[in-house]
């Protein structure tokens, strides 16, 4: 295989997979009632105090329709909404516990879900697996602990 092969394949996969560890996380959603808008959305407010406006440029909304939907988030105790303590006319999105929760247990089924695929892998193999994969991400240049 070439190397324009591989680097097909290999999209292709990481691609398939990362799909399949989203849909499985995202199964938890329907018990809270949440859609998958409204779980990015969390998601960015739990990366730290961002306005509507910043929320809705990080996912591509319109601000008329991310305010609506943060009405709804703060209506099932996700966010809220709290003034700047610096900038009495800025008003900042904040992650509740409830929020804080659903992210967690999104991502601890994701995780579940994602051992028990290399459940039939050795040792050696789940090693060479991370290490590979730690490898691309470096290479993407993100530093990010979860």
């Amino acid at each position: 295989m070439d190397n324009k092969e591989m680097v097909i394949s290999i999209e292709y996969q990481l691609r398939r997979i990362a799909d399949r560890i989203k849909i499985q996380g995202r199964s938890i959603l329907q018990s809270y009632q949440l859609s998958n808008q409204q779980f990015i959305a969390i998601q960015w407010v739990g990366e730290g105090p961002v306005t509507v406006g910043q929320l809705a440029s990080n996912m591509g909304l319109a601000v008329s329709t991310t305010s609506e939907m943060v009405d709804q988030l703060i209506l099932k105790n996700c966010v809220r909404r709290e003034k700047d303590l610096n900038d009495k006319r800025k008003v900042n999105l904040l992650l509740e516990d409830k929020g804080r929760a659903i992210i967690k247990e999104v991502i601890t089924h994701r995780q579940n879900y994602l051992n028990g695929l290399m459940s039939g892998m050795s040792q050696d193999d789940k090693e060479a697996l991370q290490q590979s994969v730690a490898t691309l991400y470096e290479a993407i240049g993100e530093q990010h602990d979860e």
